[in-house]
């Protein structure tokens, strides 16, 4: 039944005289005994004249012309949290005399309903979730019922589980008034609700209801439906007996087998590997920012490195490239490993973005390779310039190599010849002194980068300097490809937070020359 009392729109209301009209005409009818429904000795009525309803019910919703419920204990339950549950979501109830003029109703919740708030309860309230989980588990629930007994266990378990059972008790007088065989259920704006015992044992009830007809108005802010009363009928309702309903129980097998593991427990699960996780790469590879130096050293200009993470035993890389130069780095990078499938980038992935077709993304994966291995890298150095392995300076080669697969040849320089450390200081043929090699470079560098030391080996050219940061060493390594000096970056290590020391190889040119 719709509300009679109703507020629709800007200043509309239900007439109070139509109000009181449709109560007057809702009061009118015959009264039927409830003793006629079944007999007096079926009915038992006790000292105040309540019909004894135990047992266990079937709980149908009200169909067409039943009874709606509306205004009544049995429209709404409220449960923990401020939800209600609707009649539409309970199945079944059992009703028990407890004592001379009154009941206890026990509310069945549907199945599904009290499953989705357990699956709230484990998102929402882990630590009371978990607890479930365990006092439902073989260990922590015999240790419990060994110490405080199975009722106990029972108690504490719907404590914590979904509400499957909503519990009232009513009481003659105050809660429901017994009369001729009936008990009467109040209602905020009609007759009661009125409940006895049927010949087979079912419950039966009735209520007068007002119908009504529905009209459309406007109402400013859209239509509304306005309902018109437009009569009275009896409402009728039946609660089978069903003696095989009973709650839903989170300790029943089936429902246990629903129970997924504490969410909270897994975080934790997850966290510790992650932190192992960390760890293992904290040992095995460069810190990010080390690797991002050497990528942006290999670089050609126009290539930027957006973003390097090591994460889950490997490193992440993506940059973006003028579409000529897309496959320069990835190039490099392979040549640096040797050669090796293991060692060079893995599962790369070229972009296109829409609207930058001349400039494109590139995502790989590094695992193996001297870029960013820690013992492999430090093993480099100390093979190719002859210093102290345990001194952590390491080696990029960037020689040419195979391009990878589906990328154009790279653009890369020429075999590398590492200056040994002991190499003459004395320029070669066709070299300028060391001072002067110095100051032409040193010129191409930016603020927070200079070159304190040149030393001559093979046929190329070792720079050694400091830096305050990686981003001066790219920019110095971009002037000096301008410059024809081909320049291939051998090591960047952190000596402090603010202090970089870098090593790179040049060809001959005419920073060089005499």
């Amino acid at each position: 039944m719709r509300d009679t009392v109703r507020r629709y729109g800007r200043g509309l209301a239900w007439p109070a005289a139509a109000m009181a009209l449709a109560l007057i005409v809702a009061g009118c009818g015959r009264s039927v005994n409830g003793v006629d429904q079944a007999g007096k000795t079926q009915l038992a009525p006790d000292l105040y004249g309540c019909p004894d309803l135990s047992g266990t019910y079937a709980f149908p919703p009200p169909g067409a012309k039943g009874v709606s419920y509306r205004g009544s204990m049995l429209e709404e339950f409220p449960i923990e949290w401020g939800n209600r549950v609707p009649a539409s979501q309970i199945r079944g109830l059992t009703i028990r005399r407890v004592e001379p003029g009154a009941y206890e109703f026990r509310f069945m919740v549907e199945d599904t309903r009290v499953v989705q708030h357990l699956a709230l309860i484990r998102e929402f309230y882990k630590p009371r979730y978990r607890e479930l989980y365990h006092l439902l588990q073989a260990p922590q629930r015999d240790a419990f019922i060994a110490r405080e007994g199975e009722a106990a266990h029972a108690k504490r378990v719907a404590e914590l589980g979904p509400p499957a059972e909503i519990v009232r008790t009513l009481r003659a007088g105050t809660d429901m008034i017994c009369r001729d065989g009936w008990i009467e259920l109040p209602r905020a704006y009609t007759k009661p609700i009125r409940l006895t015992l049927g010949e087979d044992r079912s419950i039966l009830g009735e209520s007068r209801e007002i119908s009504t007809v529905g009209i459309t108005v406007w109402c400013g802010d859209g239509c509304k439906d306005l309902p018109i009363p437009t009569g009275t009928y009896t409402g009728t309702l039946r609660w089978p007996r069903d003696d095989a309903q009973r709650p839903w129980r989170v300790q029943d097998l089936a429902a246990r087998s629903l129970l997924e593991r504490p969410i909270d427990e897994i975080e934790a699960e997850v966290a510790r590997r992650e932190a192992e996780q960390a760890r293992s790469d904290a040992d095995r590879f460069l810190a990010a920012d080390d690797i991002r130096g050497r990528l942006e050293g290999l670089a050609p200009a126009g290539t930027v490195v957006e973003t390097v993470e090591v994460r889950g035993g490997e490193v992440h890389v993506r940059y973006t490239a003028p579409t000529a130069d897309v496959d320069t780095l990835l190039n490099r990078v392979a040549g640096v490993g040797g050669n090796g499938a293991a060692t060079g980038p893995q599962r790369v992935q070229r972009i296109v973005t829409s609207g930058r077709f001349h400039v494109r993304s590139v995502e790989f994966v590094l695992t193996d390779s001297p870029m960013v291995l820690r013992s492999e890298a430090t093993a480099s150095m100390g093979n190719a310039s002859g210093e102290d392995p345990a001194s952590g300076m390491a080696v990029l080669s960037a020689a040419p190599s195979a391009a990878v697969a589906g990328s154009a040849p790279a653009n890369a320089p020429g075999p590398a010849t590492t200056a040994n450390a002991a190499g003459s200081q004395l320029p070669p043929a066709g070299y300028a002194d060391p001072l002067a090699i110095q100051r032409r470079v040193g010129r191409l560098f930016p603020a927070g980068c200079r070159v304190v030391d040149v030393r001559y080996g093979g046929e190329r050219v070792t720079l050694t300097g400091q830096a305050e940061t990686h981003r001066c060493v790219s920019d110095g390594m971009r002037a000096l490809d301008a410059a024809q000096s081909r320049p291939e970056l051998l090591s960047i290590v952190r000596e402090s937070n603010d202090s970089h020391r870098f090593e790179i190889l040049i060809v001959p040119s005419a920073l060089t020359a005499k």
